[in-house]
């Protein structure tokens, strides 16, 4: 393990829980981020490793020890045995299909010491062939028996981790709805919102935005398409990505009309988000995506894409082509979101709070 920021970790008694990243960032960070808040008596440590292009947040006052994977799978599943060894945690936690795959793999973890969070099982993504989805399931059906608990971030997952193993025990975590007021500047989203420019560092009017990295996970092209047809219904309408990433999405989306902002550190993305007055996820496949609740927590309008875990979470008015997408967010630029929309989605994630995930986080990890 290469770098040790957090230094060794004090054994004062408490459980303690390790936390395995893969790819510390984005949405898994905001995530594990908020599991250690919501369970403040346990000692939380982090062996993780960066994700490319995404931007991380201090780790250090948080967590009681930070250590990094090296490079390598081999490596980092005897990285994992290693510190298991060393800090003698009551669980390991991993997060995401690798990591999972790591911690589940490593002989010296006990089993019933392993909660996995895939944060989206692998074998989901719509960019995979037949036949790989199908290996990947495969994998994880095996590696299933070295999982103690499943703490899914959608009902989805606790529903595929079933699948694979008849009694896993396996219970739903909620991400959390951040209770946040839009910018005191920002108008409610309607059909006569006037510019907000605030010294050109704001959204103009009548805005579309997608938020995230630019990435085949994001499908930017759904989000492209739906930008096009949108404007041309609205011609006065705005469409923004929010983020950064793969310049071939980049120019796609430039082509189509989309302004795309670059990487953004976490307080602008807010301000902006709050801002918007449509938001929009186009992700071809998820977990419980962090932007969309964050979104829900400003009290922006949303209109999605229908896929399996947002369908699980109950999520209204789901569309299945940019076609229909961009008809959704141009309805709302034109008459506005409706009382009756916002109430729906604030009953629809009225237990995603720190109270609720603080219950299930415990029971997870056998408090």
């Amino acid at each position: 393990m290469r770098g040790d920021p957090g230094g060794a970790a004090r054994d004062d008694g408490r459980p303690a829980v390790l936390h395995v990243a893969e790819a510390w960032g984005g949405g898994v960070q905001t995530a594990v981020r908020d599991y250690v808040r919501s369970v403040p008596e346990v000692r939380h440590l982090l062996l993780m490793s960066e994700r490319v292009g995404c931007q991380v947040a201090d780790t250090d006052a948080l967590f009681e020890g930070v250590w990094r994977l090296p490079p390598g799978h081999l490596a980092r599943v005897r990285a994992v045995g290693r510190l298991f060894r060393e800090v003698r945690p009551d669980v390991v936690h991993a997060h995401s299909s690798l990591a999972g795959g790591y911690v589940r793999l490593a002989p010296a973890v006990p089993t019933d010491r392993i909660v996995y969070t895939p944060h989206c099982y692998a074998m989901e993504r719509g960019d995979l062939a037949r036949y790989a989805a199908a290996a990947v399931q495969a994998v994880e059906r095996v590696l299933s028996r070295r999982t103690g608990t499943v703490a899914g971030v959608s009902p989805r997952e606790v529903e595929l981790a079933r699948s694979l193993r008849k009694r896993q025990r396996a219970v739903h975590v909620p991400n959390l709805v951040p209770r946040q007021e839009a910018a005191a500047d920002t108008p409610r989203p309607g059909p006569q919102s006037q510019a907000r420019t605030g010294e050109g560092t704001g959204l103009p009017p009548r805005t579309v935005a997608a938020v995230g990295r630019l990435c085949a996970q994001k499908d930017p092209a759904f989000f492209a398409e739906a930008a096009a047809e949108g404007r041309r219904l609205m011609p006065s309408s705005n469409w923004f990505w929010l983020g950064g990433g793969d310049s071939v999405h980049r120019d796609r989306l430039e082509r189509a009309g989309v302004t795309v902002t670059g990487w953004l550190d976490h307080s602008s993305l807010q301000r902006l988000l709050g801002q918007v007055d449509v938001y929009a996820h186009t992700a071809l496949w998820e977990g419980a995506p962090m932007t969309l609740l964050e979104a829900v927590g400003l009290g922006r309008p949303v209109v999605a894409r229908r896929i399996p875990a947002l369908e699980s979470l109950g999520l209204p008015g789901l569309v299945g082509t940019p076609r229909d997408l961009a008809a959704a967010a141009v309805a709302v630029l034109t008459h506005g979101p409706g009382e009756k929309s916002g109430r729906r989605l604030a009953r629809l994630f009225a237990e995603n709070t720190p109270e609720r995930q603080r219950v299930i986080l415990r029971y997870a990890y056998g408090q």
